[in-house]
């Protein structure tokens, strides 16, 4: 008797977390209609619009650009920028934007003050921010504030560091602290000490509807000859609380003699619905300005479906 209670009692609380299916479509880049940048984030802000920011623009706001998608496949059709939207302040190395329908308004991290800003739509600063825990507010310059995102279902902020001992923290609507993990990276495939420049860590993250966190995990890997460059992507799932992370896709982009697909992904955004009741995620890569007129501001996106 006792063994069937067990079991009845099992399946009652084995969570029903449903498996989430990723399928990767082709980057893209729109250089007659988005102009060279350093983009660093994105957020959707209804309809085909997109709130984008940039972490080397002279002054401190966003760019709303639009992008066309397929209904079905998610892939993007079309992107073009109408335009920026200032603060009037500088820059202060805009890492990543979210937003929040609720209020109407945009949050924006910056990396130099490791502040999270909140904006209107016409880009102009409110005297709000979210609290941030001491340990956030000293770190060293391109090792701070990486990711931005919110989920209108849970209303719940997250963000995290860029690399060294990684924090994930929450917030929740009323712009306090709610909950802190420590983040483990996977072991680099590259050799830091060969490489001319070189980054490992979280280039963005995506809160999702049930209340897991995207993340994504990218190693740039970039020799003095420039080829044989490399960006390793691997998209994880973190479920808060039960401190796990379950790989759900991963992809590697390169420079060489025969490809220039390199895209070093750092902005990454919950999109519209498709037809079939599934998520399209959009990420943004950065150029670096179209560094040597190689790079590309490559945009992706990923169909996400639960099963």
């Amino acid at each position: 008797m006792r063994i069937l209670y067990l079991i009845l009692l099992s399946l009652v609380t084995i969570p029903s977390l449903a498996q989430l299916h990723v399928t990767e479509n082709k980057q893209r880049a729109f250089p007659n209609d988005i102009p060279a940048g350093d983009y660093s984030g994105i957020c959707w802000i209804g309809g085909n619009r997109y709130a984008v920011v940039s972490d080397k623009e002279k002054e401190d706001g966003f760019f709303v650009w639009e992008i066309d998608i397929d209904s079905v496949s998610g892939d993007i059709l079309a992107a073009r920028n109408t335009g920026f939207r200032s603060s009037a302040f500088p820059n202060r190395d805009e890492e990543d934007i979210a937003f929040v329908p609720e209020t109407q308004k945009l949050w924006i991290t910056g990396e130099a003050d490791n502040r999270i800003l909140e904006y209107n739509m016409e880009g102009v600063r409110t005297l709000r921010e979210l609290n941030l825990p001491e340990r956030f507010r000293h770190l060293p310059g391109n090792k701070g504030l990486e990711a931005l995102s919110y989920n209108a279902q849970t209303r719940m902020f997250w963000t995290c560091n860029e690399s060294d001992s990684i924090y994930i923290q929450s917030f929740s609507a009323d712009l306090l602290p709610a909950h802190t993990y420590l983040y483990h990276l996977d072991s680099p495939e590259g050799d830091a000490s060969k490489a001319e420049h070189y980054a490992h860590g979280i280039g963005t993250l995506c809160a999702m509807d049930d209340g897991s966190v995207l993340l994504l995990e990218r190693e740039f890997y970039v020799p003095a000859s420039k080829i044989s460059s490399f960006v390793n992507c691997k998209l994880y799932r973190f479920m808060p609380g039960e401190g796990q992370k379950t790989l759900v896709t991963q992809w590697r982009t390169t420079l060489t003699l025969f490809s220039r697909s390199l895209a070093n992904y750092e902005g990454s955004c919950l999109g519209p619905t498709l037809a079939d009741g599934s998520r399209v995620m959009i990420l943004v890569a950065d150029s670096q300005h179209q560094y040597g007129g190689v790079l590309k501001d490559w945009i992706k996106t990923l169909k996400l479906e639960m099963r």
